[in-house]
């Protein structure tokens, strides 16, 4: 992680458990900031806990408080570690020590191990044809002209950004080879990777990296539109063909975070191809990646294959991760569009096809009890959650907005989707298990018309409270359209439970039967309908930085001056205290202005065939450096 200008400090817990144990343990491990002027410190301290049964699976949680002292005040780091380990001795010991030093530009940092990647017994060998099944039908491959989850899925495979996460969810260079600022961190300048050469046979060069950011620049993701509040429009600059300068008006110290982020990639590609306006598709599918694009046969394939000129970096690299050393061990992916739940399921079972990703809940258990299937599970992971188009009645009224989540019953949308041992109910829009968790202002009091007080809020669940506010509000009996997709294992489900409560509730209610593609394609017409179904996740919307519901960028979600500051407060903001009140106040206000209607937490499961070797989730599943034995 390279060192900027902008100091804080970094509380980090770590959990070390010695115990005679036929695997690893799952590790969950957080790490939290904390303000600490001048000087590194370390507090370690020895839990020792009996187990009274050999061979058992023993869960062991314990809350540690260590009190520091911070500036002349007292802070306490608080850490809940969970363990789970199998039991051969009496006696597990965890020991865990806190570190506080100094370091530079994140704002948080979440590390989520899950099991250890199947690795095979031979190494990586080269060949064979991955066949994964796409969460739901593929509208495009452009992830600039389209935000939505599939589309990033493939897109992650043929393009690289300048920057891309490790293993560890740091930012690291990938098509870029380094950078540097001058002392007020007004002015970047990045040098690039020798020797990249596009899926084209052309070489990659600063003017193509310009006019690839320019076009990101101009769409409609949270950091573009933070982006473009810092930077003019002839910001960029050429240097030379691997040299270009980038001019801020003001610091941003998040300038490598946003280049690294997985959702809403910035994909490097032809400056030919980034003359195309944000609001239509690329016509060429041209990137820098391992692998590249060969034919899209739309609603039923899209092939890729390994780009044979591709030049890896040399730097180590993790399962999962995009950053370091990518190398492309399979002939080709193919993405193939199956909408029957049960259909994917059952040839994955019979081989007909080796990932499923995103497989409905319904399956968990039959899939963990396959020995051939070995099932890849993501945390801290997504959220449920319903889009309210403010641009038309009724929910361009706020006491309609408010109806709607003041009559629902988080847990009925939850079960729909499965087993309640893979969701959480939780109030914490930036997700709970992580550093940015908190459950300020997720209840508050409104005014009714004969000047009584009510409490509304997440998961209140008072049918009589919402029929109410529905007829307090202006709400004129217009029929609301939901969308809902048919052929999603993670959203469809969704769908009914809406439509049963908001009828309840005393709204006109239509859903039409469309699939994922027809879904997304009619985002951008927000005349024809009201409401939508989706998810959004932990490593595209975990942090302000990212949050597409208080960014003002996009039509179907309200434009709220007061949020849109305080994003920006959040970003120009150094101090790590002082980032988390901002994090208390933007969630409050959501929660008041009702930004979307936001469900349960709840961990994607990724199956595959245990051929597939070297595969670990950290994002978006990502298939360089993975190989089949068969």
């Amino acid at each position: 992680m390279r060192r900027l200008a902008i100091p804080f400090v970094l509380s980090a817990i770590i959990a070390v458990v010695a115990a005679a144990c036929s695997s690893d343990p799952e590790i969950v491990e957080v790490i939290k900031e904390v303000e600490v002027a001048g000087e590194t410190q370390i507090v370690e301290k020895i839990v020792e806990v009996e187990v009274e049964v050999a061979g058992e699976t023993k869960t062991v949680e314990k809350i540690v408080e260590v009190e520091v002292e911070v500036a002349g005040e007292t802070k306490t780091v608080e850490k809940i570690v969970e363990v789970e380990v199998e039991v051969e001795k009496e006696v597990e010991v965890i020991k865990e020590v806190t570190v506080i030093e100094e370091i530079v530009v994140e704002t948080e940092k979440i590390l989520v191990a899950t099991p250890t990647p199947d690795i095979g017994t031979t190494g990586p060998t080269v060949g064979g044809d991955l066949r994964i099944v796409s969460q739901g039908s593929i509208s495009t491959l452009d992830p600039v002209f389209s935000l939505f989850y599939v589309v990033n899925a493939v897109g992650s495979q043929i393009y690289e950004g300048l920057f891309g996460w490790d293993g560890n969810l740091e930012a690291q260079p990938r098509v870029a080879d380094s950078f540097s600022t001058n002392a007020d961190g007004t002015e970047y300048t990045f040098k690039l990777r020798s020797g990249v050469t596009m899926h084209n046979g052309a070489t990659f060069t600063s003017a193509d990296a310009i006019a690839s950011i320019n076009r990101w620049r101009d769409a409609g993701t949270p950091a573009a539109g933070i982006v473009r509040r810092f930077t003019d429009d002839d910001a960029l600059q050429a240097i030379d063909d691997t040299t270009f300068g980038w001019s801020f008006d003001e610091p941003l110290g998040a300038v490598i975070f946003i280049l690294g982020i997985p959702h809403g990639l910035m994909p490097m590609m032809p400056a030919s191809t980034a003359s195309t306006p944000f609001t239509e598709p690329v016509p060429l599918n041209i990137g820098t990646g391992a692998y590249k694009f060969v034919e899209w046969l739309q609603g039923d394939r899209v092939v890729l294959e390994r780009f044979t000129d591709y030049s890896a970096r040399s730097e180590a690299s993790s399962p999962g991760a995009y950053a370091g050393e990518n190398i492309a061990y399979l002939d080709s992916l193919t993405f193939l569009e199956i909408p029957d739940e049960e259909t994917k399921i059952a040839g994955l079972e019979t081989g007909e096809w080796d990932v499923v990703d995103g497989a409905a809940f319904d399956f968990f258990k039959r899939l963990t009890e396959d020995p051939d299937i070995g099932v890849a599970l993501y945390k801290p992971g997504n959220r449920s959650n319903v889009y309210l188009n403010p641009q038309i009645p009724p929910f361009s009224y706020l006491k309609g907005r408010q109806a709607l989540m003041t009559g629902i019953d988080v847990e009925d949308f939850m079960f729909a989707l499965g087993p309640n041992d893979l969701w959480i109910t939780c109030p914490a829009l930036y997700y709970c298990g992580t550093p940015l968790e908190t459950d300020i202002g997720h209840r508050f009091d409104v005014e009714m018309s004969d000047g009584s007080s009510e409490t509304i809020g997440y998961d209140v669940n008072n049918m009589a409270l919402a029929q109410q506010l529905l007829n307090e509000s202006d709400y004129a009996g217009e029929t609301a359209v939901i969308l809902n997709p048919t052929d999603y294992g993670t959203i469809t489900p969704l769908g009914p439970v809406l439509k049963s409560v908001m009828a309840e509730i005393g709204y006109a209610v239509e859903m039409p039967a469309l699939d994922w593609a027809t879904v997304t394609s009619m985002f951008g017409n927000t005349d024809s309908y009201s409401l939508a179904t989706d998810w959004y996740s932990h490593w595209c919307c975990g942090n302000p930085i990212q949050d597409h519901l208080i960014s003002g960028t996009l039509d179907f979600i309200i434009r709220d001056e007061e949020l849109i500051n305080l994003q920006l407060e959040f970003v120009r903001e150094t101090d790590a205290g002082k980032r988390f009140e901002i994090v208390e106040e933007i969630q409050t206000k959501r929660w008041q202005k009702v930004t979307s209607l936001s469900l349960g937490q709840f961990f994607p499961i990724v199956p595959h065939t245990n051929d597939l070797k070297g595969f670990e989730v950290k994002a978006i599943p990502f298939y360089v450096n993975t190989w089949l034995e068969r």
